[in-house]
């Protein structure tokens, strides 16, 4: 939409696309703010209804110090500014919509509150699939946060009211799309691409695996081996492939695999142990034998199931349908719901009111923000260093896109790529207008075979209308085919060739 309103130079577009990733950070920023605020309130609150024994209250600057701290951490290095994904954007509306339960629980079940949480579940979905059954769960925890069903039950509907009126153009126009009632397909491909396994991602779906259904439209194959799909129409993005991946796997049947799903939650178990449950239990260990009587303490985590039953089941739902250490930046799908069960966690624990009491918050407060602040500067060193290497490759990319147009390549003219691409590799595309319609995914098999079948194979892209093949970086073409045609761009690593000839090349 930005980039509708503004319509940036090529140049001037990936700069743009990083101004509106910061401005997402500083609405999260704003949100999680918001949120912090009302869990100090519901915190205080809930200290001040306990006896005077066990009556000391964390300082306000403890909770604000480690608070922003662990928002640093999630948000910069789990989640990352840099990233284009919606997960920044998704964690904002997380953390309002936890502030507004914490709101509706401690203080406040005005008809505003419940409203405002159906405005927010509802954008929040438009951010990102997920958020749609999780905002069921919110709804329900709103329900039940009053105390009274009968006072919550029509301000809960109200919230779900608002959230069905701004969800229901989007899932309407996505549904005509698909033919079917759907409010997204990322949640049923990653189940298959990660659990079920066997089905390649992003790819083009050829439905060869038995008992998973018929492709409707998967991309055609106009060559074997090497594998070369041509995916030319109907969607008229710059990578199809990429743009609307639930088209081209239309057709695909689920099929549950038990060894294969208990696989996934122990590899997923063990991921969540090492980056923050193992940390977390032990914490939380020491601070229930600091206070003494640790039976009493799993009573106070129980009574915290306003925060804990959100954070709980978003965990949960990533743990079932994804491999989650192998996706790329995998803690940006499961950060927002780690900083509502740290919340939850650590407000449950309560302390007697003595110096010990304050001297523990004070040095547990300081040592860990040290540590904290320590490792998240030491991994944010390789992160600029890959940042500049990420500018770089922004630049290469440009470049590219500027060398097609010197060479009389337009705006929407069709064009195949050489080698598997993943991003940033066909960035270039999208700056040059262009649009790939045909992709060789080995690129060194391609240049092992002869000179007869890679003929035949140009002859069967020229078909399709591409006019140019481009290669990605990282294979080196044989010095025999710059005689043919071949050239590199600058010293990008890029190598293109014409199909059609123009009075340009």
């Amino acid at each position: 939409m930005t980039l509708y309103v503004l319509k940036p130079s090529s140049y001037w577009e990936f700069p743009v696309v990083k101004l509106v990733n910061f401005l997402i950070y500083l609405f999260a920023l704003i949100a999680f703010d918001f949120f912090l605020r009302e869990l100090i309130f519901y915190y205080n609150k809930k200290i001040s209804l306990v006896s005077s024994q066990i009556s000391f209250k964390i300082p306000y600057w403890a909770w604000i110090v480690s608070g922003y701290i662990l928002f640093i951490v999630s948000s910069l290095q789990w989640i990352g500014v840099a990233s284009d994904s919606p997960d920044m954007l998704l964690a904002a509306f997380i953390y309002f919509a936890a502030g507004l339960l914490l709101r509706i629980y401690a203080h406040s079940e005005s008809w505003f509150n419940f409203i405002i949480l159906g405005v927010v579940l509802g954008f929040g979905y438009l951010s990102k699939a997920p958020m749609f059954p999780l905002a069921f769960v919110f709804l329900l925890t709103s329900m039940f946060s009053v105390g009274n069903l009968r006072r919550a039950l029509p301000r809960t509907l109200a919230a779900l009211l608002v959230f069905t009126i701004i969800v229901t153009p989007f899932i309407a126009a996505i549904s005509t799309a698909k033919g079917r009632l759907t409010f997204g397909d990322a949640g049923k491909l990653n189940y298959a691409w990660t659990v079920i396994a066997g089905v390649t991602p992003y790819r083009g779906w050829q439905g060869n695996e038995l008992g998973m259904g018929t492709p409707k439209h998967p991309p055609r194959q106009i060559f074997d081996n090497p594998k070369v799909l041509a995916f030319e129409t109907p969607i008229g993005s710059t990578y199809p492939l990429w743009h609307d991946p639930s088209y081209w796997y239309e057709g695909l049947k689920l099929k549950f695999n038990l060894e294969r799903q208990r696989k996934i939650l122990a590899i997923n178990t063990i991921f969540f142990y090492k980056q923050f449950l193992g940390g977390l239990v032990f914490i939380y260990l020491i601070l229930i034998c600091v206070k003494g009587r640790p039976w009493l303490s799993v009573k106070d985590l129980i009574e915290n199931w306003i925060l804990l039953i959100p954070a709980i089941t978003g965990l949960g739902i990533y743990m079932l349908v994804a491999n989650i250490p192998d996706a790329f930046k995998p803690m940006r799908y499961i950060a927002p719901f780690i900083v509502l069960l740290f919340a939850g966690v650590f407000s449950s624990v309560h302390f007697p009111n003595s110096q010990k009491t304050k001297r523990l918050i004070a040095g547990t407060t300081v040592i860990t923000s040290f540590i904290i602040v320590g490792q998240s500067f030491y991994s944010q060193f390789f992160k600029n260093i890959s940042a500049v290497s990420q500018e770089q490759n922004q630049l290469i990319e440009l470049q590219v896109a500027d060398t097609l147009h010197e060479l009389g390549v337009q705006p929407g003219e069709k064009v195949a790529i050489l080698g598997y691409y993943i991003a940033p590799y066909y960035h270039w595309a999208r700056l040059a207008r262009a649009k790939i319609v045909v992709e060789i995914f080995d690129e060194k098999s391609f240049w092992e075979k002869n000179t007869v079948v890679r003929t035949e194979i140009l002859k069967n892209i020229e078909k399709t209308g591409a006019r140019v093949i481009v290669q990605k970086p990282g294979f080196k073409i044989p010095n025999y085919a710059l005689a043919t045609g071949w050239r590199e761009i600058g010293n990008t690593g890029y190598y293109v060739y014409f199909l059609q000839k123009s009075g340009k090349n």
